[in-house]
């Protein structure tokens, strides 16, 4: 075996360990999500422990030092929590919390489509596809590019035999399925006896269909209904349900001269999952704000130094700050007093002893109300994806910390082959279709850590912390392969398409280049002939 071949063989063996790894992490987010959900019941927390051994035993194992650390604290946090009597501190809720949010941006989303066929069952729950059999074996084909583990059933015993066996994570059924409103009948007869009923997606050769039809498949658990569907529909619909990741946990600064009732504040929201940063000095928040990065503030009214309406005003006069949520927390009753403070850049009030749950419900729908603004500010209306400025703010930040770490960091150009003739000839929908089907597949097989942008048209910006050029290459291509194998739906017909990317990697000094650098790179491999590939290479 030559050096090369030896090399390589090598880099497919650590991605194939990186991998394992990965899927154990991903494990174990599942099992925290799960004590949190069930308020850190015995059982749950055994279950908890033993994923993040596991975890341990596969770091070690495959030399993935990073996820070891983090193992190794987690392990350290369970014996504290084991040898006291009480149940877990705030403390350590938070600290678990934030090892868990590190871990999970290790973990890679699976490349099902690059992988050989396996026998073993699969770690995602499957899809059963319940439709016409002409389409079906197609539609499966094209979800399993996208990661969908689709299994086409030919029967209504087939589909009972397959969710006695293994239930789905959700199905795709014909109204019409082998008869007339038979897959009505049929999802009806399967949900009957189910606690939580299963995620249905209903479908129908008929462009119209009744709202008689539509209300019984509402009722039997159907969460869409598409008319006469296009594949490129069910995939984006399926992938909704199959790749749903929990939510980041909300951070919280909590801001109270009181150390006991910025405790109980605290002991309530890590309880509920959050990460919280607590200050005693109000006149530390402005440092506290940009250390902890919050996406909200619970706030005393009356401290020493200074008030809340005080502190709340100084916060707002940061234009960055303008739309950080802040919740007053204190034991003024006079309803005239909160109102002004309202008018002061506060966004509720809460009067003192507050209940835990209404706290926590108060934040959290604060919380959910400010990340959607926050989307609707960043993201890209078409694809969900980051707009061009916030992708460069997010490059910035990333070049920021790739200093500070010594890590390595690339900047990926993404764009699509001939794109304008794709408009010409099946019209500007049909490109938005297959701008979408991209934005989806760069989603499904990027960290939950990169970053995703539409820079423009057809183009797309990537931020890769953490990574390599040769491995950004590697990945790019195999992404670029897998959806050039994808086909794309218009009325004349079925089509293909590439995609051309560029890659400039970051070497501390180059952070206003990196753009013009990958732009370069995306040129070069536009010239090769497209469809490829191309890493900057410095001429000077």
């Amino acid at each position: 075996m030559s050096h090369t071949e030896q090399e390589s063989a090598h880099e497919a063996l650590r991605r194939h360990f990186a991998s394992r790894v990965a899927n154990q992490v991903r494990n174990l987010l599942d099992r925290w999500r799960l004590l949190n959900e069930l308020k850190w019941d015995a059982a749950s927390f055994d279950e908890f422990e033993r994923a993040n051994e596991k975890l341990l035993r596969q770091a070690a194992r495959f030399e993935a030092d990073m996820q070891l650390r983090k193992a190794m604290k987690i392990e350290e946090i369970i014996k504290q929590i084991r040898a006291a009597s009480e149940p877990a501190s705030s403390k350590q809720i938070t600290e678990l919390a934030m090892l868990i949010n590190a871990l999970g941006e290790t973990a890679q989303r699976r490349d099902d489509a690059s992988r050989p066929a396996e026998k073993t069952i699969p770690l995602r729950k499957p899809v059963y596809l319940a439709i016409d059999p002409d389409i079906a074996e197609k539609t499966s084909e094209q979800m399993r590019y996208f990661s969908i583990d689709a299994v086409v059933v030919e029967s209504p015993e087939a589909l009972l035999h397959a969710c006695s066996t293994r239930l789905p994570s959700c199905l795709v059924v014909d109204v019409d399925f082998s008869n007339q409103n038979a897959g009505l009948d049929l999802i009806e007869q399967l949900q009957k006896n189910r606690h939580e009923p299963l995620p249905v997606i209903f479908v129908s050769a008929q462009q119209k269909t009744d709202i008689t039809t539509r209300l019984r498949a509402s009722r039997a658990g159907g969460v869409r209904f598409f008319p006469n569907p296009n594949i490129s529909q069910l995939i984006r619909s399926v992938d909704k349900i199959t790749h749903h990741l929990p939510d980041d946990p909300f951070k919280v600064l909590v801001v109270d001269d009181s150390r006991s009732q910025s405790l109980y504040a605290e002991r309530a929201l890590n309880a509920a999952g959050m990460i919280t940063h607590v200050i005693n000095d109000p006149l530390d928040v402005l440092d506290a704000i940009q250390r902890f990065n919050p996406e909200m503030i619970v706030m005393d009214m009356y401290m020493p130094g200074c008030t809340g309406m005080e502190l709340a005003a100084v916060i707002r006069q940061q234009p960055e700050y303008i739309n950080l949520p802040i919740i007053y927390l204190s034991g003024e009753e006079d309803r005239k007093k909160q109102l002004a403070a309202m008018s002061q850049g506060g966004d509720d009030f809460l009067t003192k002893p507050v209940d835990p749950h209404h706290l926590v419900a108060t934040v959290q729908n604060r919380g959910q109300r400010a990340r959607a603004l926050k989307n609707l500010i960043v993201r890209d209306s078409l694809t969900g994806l980051f707009n061009h400025t916030h992708t460069l703010e997010r490059l910035h930040q990333a070049q920021a910390i790739a200093r500070e770490l010594k890590q390595p960091l690339v900047f990926c150009m993404v764009d699509i082959d001939i794109f304008k003739k794709i408009n010409d000839n099946y019209g500007h929908p049909v490109g938005d279709k297959v701008i979408g089907a991209l934005s989806l597949f760069l989603k499904q097989r990027l960290r939950k850590t990169d970053v995703i942008g539409r820079y423009g048209g057809e183009e797309f910006a990537l931020v890769l912390p953490n990574t390599r050029e040769e491995d950004a290459l590697h990945l790019l291509n195999t992404i670029r392969e897998g959806f050039g194998k994808l086909e794309h739906s218009a009325d004349t017909g079925g089509f293909n398409v590439t995609f051309s990317c560029g890659i400039a990697g970051f070497n501390g000094s180059n952070d206003e280049k990196m753009v013009e650098q990958a732009d370069q790179a995306l040129y070069h491999a536009k010239k090769n002939g497209r469809n490829n590939v191309q890493l900057f290479v410095d001429q000077e």
